[in-house]
């Protein structure tokens, strides 16, 4: 009887031990930005649901992300695409953006600083970083009324900024894109 009661108690100090070791929370660095800050540049494959010219279509992209004394962070990118036109001689297109992002109220989340309107043409942008990068998030209204989302997943791995974009229109897959950047200099 002292036997079972004395494996009984060890394996219920066990288990008390092993449960309070698992409900611990596990040590995590805080996630940073500091990796993604400085001037990138790269060639992507962007692949369309829509276009039967273009299919599929090779760019050139840059990204440079700098901080800023607000806490957030400045965000430029731009794409050199191939797909409009003919599809042996495609026109190029230079397609810009610069947002400045502010902190949210929540931690490793960021809102675009200028306030827009989607209803009236204006787009609503916002950023987080997680475990999968630095996930910035795009919404607008077309003016036919129909919602565009549009998603742009940034991470480092090892050298390397690897990109993964995403255009829903409508609910239907316009586009995807992916790419890899490399970093010309720090900022």
């Amino acid at each position: 009887m002292t036997f079972v009661r004395f494996t009984a108690g060890v394996c219920l100090a066990f288990l008390f031990a092993l449960t309070a070791a698992s409900a611990a929370p596990a040590k995590v660095d805080p996630l940073k930005l500091d990796p993604y800050y400085g001037d990138w540049r790269g060639t992507a494959t962007a692949e369309s649901e829509t276009d039967e010219d273009f299919p599929t279509s090779k760019r050139d992209i840059a990204v440079s992300i700098s901080k800023t004394d607000l806490g957030g962070f400045l965000l430029s990118w731009s794409t050199l695409q191939r797909q409009k036109g003919d599809p042996k001689a495609p026109l190029e297109v230079l397609k810009s953006t610069t947002v400045e992002f502010v902190p949210a109220l929540t931690p490793n989340m960021w809102r675009a600083k200028a306030d827009t309107d989607p209803y009236t043409g204006g787009i609503l942008y916002w950023a987080r970083l997680d475990g999968r990068g630095l996930v910035v998030s795009s919404f607008t209204i077309n003016t036919d009324g129909r919602p565009e989302y549009q998603t742009y997943k940034r991470r480092i791995v090892g050298p390397e900024m690897k990109l993964e974009f995403t255009n829903v229109n409508d609910g239907k897959f316009v586009r995807t894109v992916k790419g890899s950047l490399k970093k010309l200099r720090s900022r």
